[in-house]
């Protein structure tokens, strides 16, 4: 797989993004023009349910181990199918040198970059439907089991991901995906989201009218890409553009009791992950949670760095595998320190009460670690049973939606 190596050194990073600041000053605020977005939380096609978990081999998951329910665009399932064979993403960008910490963070020095960057990754998967948007919309009922726990932050699909972060005050972010097209976004953000002036600048970079200028902007970012890749990556753009765009709109605006509560919405929030982006700490990578590599390489590179992980985010993910010998290790080999760090999951069933489309569950890692020594613990829905036959599962924790393992509630 060829990957575009640390190779933006600090002087060339620094004038591309320089250049793409020209790019974002010139944005302004400008209207939509792209019709109404879909209604929030509203999918393409019905989420999975719970027994698809149970039919899945872990040998041949039927869905990757690293999406969330969220929707896309019938354009970019066919720009899917039709993708090269060899799903190649370049290696996220070198950081910015800037050697005054903020928000408590330092920019990562080469060496650390290194460590960071090192390591192999799992090989992605062809999907047919790349989800590109996550159609989970309250978050904010995690806020106050992970409130600035700081650490590493593991998680999978879109920019979901950036708002726990953000919550958790996370000190290093690993963005992974079994889907070759999501991981592309990833790297889009990468560029994109340190440079931009504001939240809605951002926003505003995926409308119609800033397809080219942001078109150009990522070709000169990925220019070391291979040109297969490079055509592969601005293609899904393309195609994925308005979607996007559809779908930050709704998040730069989502609110809870009145108080912003997104990575968009909240400009603390924005800044904390552009600062995890400017000071070189988040790595984006092909990643399955249930795969033989790319979980093992965040494990080691968290020891090598000192960084014990804090947060697990998985979204819906386990609906699609078993917990499997591979699995068991990926968890084992994640460094903890203590009890903070938590493992986060949504969970699309009947049985259990949605705050939207979903419900959200918070668990210690430690708990969930123990749990998997024992084999009765196949997979999610056994797991949660029998925690909940031993009294140990909250379904009813407070806001409604939430549901708790091993855990009080807090507020």
């Amino acid at each position: 797989m060829r990957v575009m190596p640390a190779s933006l050194r600090c002087s060339d990073r620094g004038a591309l993004l320089l250049r793409t600041a020209v790019l974002f000053a010139g944005l302004g605020v400008l209207a939509p023009g792209c019709g109404n977005p879909p209604k929030e939380g509203t999918p393409a096609s019905k989420p999975p349910s719970e027994a698809t978990q149970e039919e899945t081999t872990p040998s041949a998951p039927q869905a990757p181990a690293g999406a969330d329910a969220g929707s896309a665009t019938a354009a970019e399932a066919e720009a899917g199918s039709a993708a090269p064979s060899e799903p190649a993403v370049a290696a996220d960008p070198a950081p910015q040198p800037d050697p005054a910490p903020q928000n408590g963070l330092a920019t990562l020095t080469d060496e650390q970059r290194a460590t960071l960057i090192s390591g192999a990754q799992d090989a992605p998967f062809a999907v047919d439907t790349h989800y590109i948007q996550s159609n989970e919309t309250r978050h904010d009922l995690y806020f106050p089991y992970v409130d600035g726990i700081g650490g590493a932050f593991i998680g999978v699909g879109s920019d979901q991901s950036f708002t726990i972060a953000a919550a958790a005050h996370s000190e290093l972010m690993f963005m992974m995906d079994i889907d070759a097209r999501v991981v592309e976004l990833q790297k889009m953000y990468a560029v994109l989201v340190p440079a931009a002036e504001s939240a809605q600048a951002l926003v505003e970079a995926f409308h119609e009218k800033n397809k080219e200028a942001t078109k150009a902007t990522l070709t000169e970012a990925f220019s070391d890409m291979g040109p297969r890749e490079l055509t592969k990556l601005l293609r899904g753009f393309r195609v994925g553009r308005e979607t996007v765009y559809r779908h930050l709109m709704r998040v730069v605006s989502r609110t809870a009791d009145g108080k912003p509560v997104t990575w968009l919405s909240d400009p603390e929030m924005f800044a904390h992950i552009q600062d995890l982006y400017r000071k070189g700490r988040v790595r984006v990578m092909v990643g399955n949670l249930a795969g033989t590599n790319s979980m093992r390489t965040v494990g080691q590179v968290c020891k090598d760095l000192g960084v014990p992980v804090r947060v697990l985010y998985m979204s819906n993910a386990e609906e699609y595998f078993k917990y499997t010998d591979d699995f068991r290790a990926n968890i084992e080999s994640l460094p903890l320190d203590d009890a903070r760090s938590v493992v986060l999951r949504t969970i699309y069933s009947k049985r259990w009460v949605h705050a939207d489309l979903w419900a959200y569950q918070v668990q210690p890692i430690l708990d969930f670690r123990g749990r998997l020594a024992d084999r009765k613990n196949r997979s999610r829905n056994p797991m949660l049973r029998l925690a909940e036959n031993a009294k140990e599962l909250t379904r009813k924790a407070g806001p409604r939606g939430l549901s708790l393992v091993a855990l009080e509630l807090r507020s």
